[in-house]
């Protein structure tokens, strides 16, 4: 999949699968995804991840994702936000799988932007800001459907190799055999995450969705600054991240061995137009 920008071209899933043709709105929680029964608010009972998270150019930022509607939120003058993610989903109505992303955190048509570094951070640490999803490769067939169908996620089937060790968690996501991003994150925190409330944004068929999500867990690791990732130096992914100014060392990472996410129904409006919450 080596499209870039906001409007992501869905490619097919399987045997030239399209995702609208195989799933189903039954009503505003109930779906059908493949003619599978799922029904919100979804809950994932076990899952393990790993971020990195990053200070980049903001002007390049804002190039890749200006089709979106959205504004990348700097943290300081020319410097926004981006984060790389793997996920080990364990225990998941949508399957056991392994998940990557490549996360922005951004502000939304009518939202006001929030003072420089202090206010921004403010915002940070009470999830209040929301996490734009550019990419989220997966390495299954029926969470692409379903994430892509449900919540308007920009998934599609790709590889993600993933290992939560003793002191270390290692992620790769390698796309049509090139690799786009390694990541590592210290690990071995015991401590614990009370229920947290955040929102995901994505676009899908020319709109906006949102929604929002909790996630609570144990054996939560958080480390100011960290290794420097492996950039590919070929896939258009890899080099867009490039061209954000990687590979570098991120500001901070974060791992959790076992955390739960409860996910509820996205708000949907056209690009470019306010949400309600």
């Amino acid at each position: 999949m080596k499209t870039t920008g906001s409007i992501f071209e869905e490619p097919p899933v399987g045997q030239h699968s399209h995702t609208d043709t195989l799933c189903e709105k039954l009503d505003g929680n109930h779906y059908l995804i493949d003619g599978k029964p799922i029904d919100l608010p979804l809950t994932v009972d076990d899952a393990s991840m790993m971020m990195n998270a990053f200070l980049v150019d903001s002007v390049a930022a804002q190039a890749m994702i200006a089709d979106s509607g959205f504004r990348v939120v700097e943290l300081l003058p020319g410097k926004a936000i981006m984060q790389l993610l793997c996920v080990d989903y364990r225990v998941n109505p949508l399957g056991n799988y392994n998940e990557g992303a490549i996360m922005f955190p951004v502000l939304t048509p009518g939202e006001k932007k929030p003072f420089p570094f202090f206010g921004t951070l403010k915002r940070l640490a009470g999830n209040t800001l929301a996490n734009y999803v550019y990419r989220m490769p997966v390495d299954q067939e029926f969470t692409t459907h379903g994430g892509r169908f449900i919540w308007g996620f920009p998934k599609w089937p790709s590889r993600i190799d993933f290992d939560f060790g003793d002191s270390l968690a290692t992620g790769r996501f390698i796309d049509e055999d090139e690799l786009v991003y390694g990541i590592t994150a210290k690990t071995g925190g015991t401590s614990k995450v009370k229920d947290q409330r955040a929102a995901s944004l994505a676009i899908r068929n020319g709109r906006a969705w949102k929604t929002y999500g909790t996630n609570s867990g144990t054996g939560l690791t958080f480390s100011l600054g960290g290794e420097t990732p492996d950039i590919g130096d070929s896939h258009p992914l890899a080099l867009e991240l490039r061209s954000l100014g990687l590979p570098k060392k991120p500001i901070f990472t974060v791992a959790m061995k076992n955390t739960s996410m409860v996910f509820g129904g996205p708000e949907v409006v056209a690009i470019g137009q306010p949400f309600s919450l």
